[in-house]
């Protein structure tokens, strides 16, 4: 009797780690951007072609059922006017998030970053829209889906 106590512990206590393990993921993504074009929706602003990373990650804890994603999105980008060579960066980040009783999360959500000019260029904003689907196992995968630059930043 004590011995299949033992094993009833053994067990429960391995179910019970396997749940904590699966109450919270994490995991991170990187989208490199090299000569990827920006669509100028801006009179006064210019194309511009981008460089650097889009870092995409997230968590997901389970409450009662309903799994709670936690995503977060940060570029790390540099840029070059197309018409005048002028050159910009960018570096924001923003957080989303999604609340499912699914086994995953399929989002597509808008990074807003000041695209700041290194000279007497005007800055401009970049709008990133990004595709992104995670899952309670660890799983993601992201991609820019379009970039577009506004007036101002």
């Amino acid at each position: 009797m004590l011995r299949s106590s033992k094993y009833a512990l053994i067990a429960a206590s391995l179910l019970l780690l396997s749940a904590a393990s699966f109450a919270q993921a994490s995991n991170s993504y990187d989208v490199n951007l090299s000569g990827e074009s920006a669509v100028n929706q801006c009179s006064v602003g210019e194309p511009v072609v981008l460089s650097g990373n889009v870092h995409v990650s997230y968590a997901v804890t389970n409450d009662n059922g309903v799994n709670h994603y936690a995503i977060t999105a940060a570029d790390d980008l540099t840029a070059v006017g197309q018409k005048t060579g002028a050159a910009y960066v960018a570096g924001d980040s923003d957080d989303y998030s999604s609340n499912n009783d699914d086994p995953s999360a399929d989002v597509t959500v808008e990074l807003k970053s000041d695209l700041k000019a290194q000279g007497a260029a005007a800055g401009m904003t970049l709008v990133q829209a990004l595709h992104i689907v995670v899952d309670t196992m660890g799983n993601i995968s992201a991609q820019v889906v379009s970039n577009t630059t506004t007036c101002g930043n």
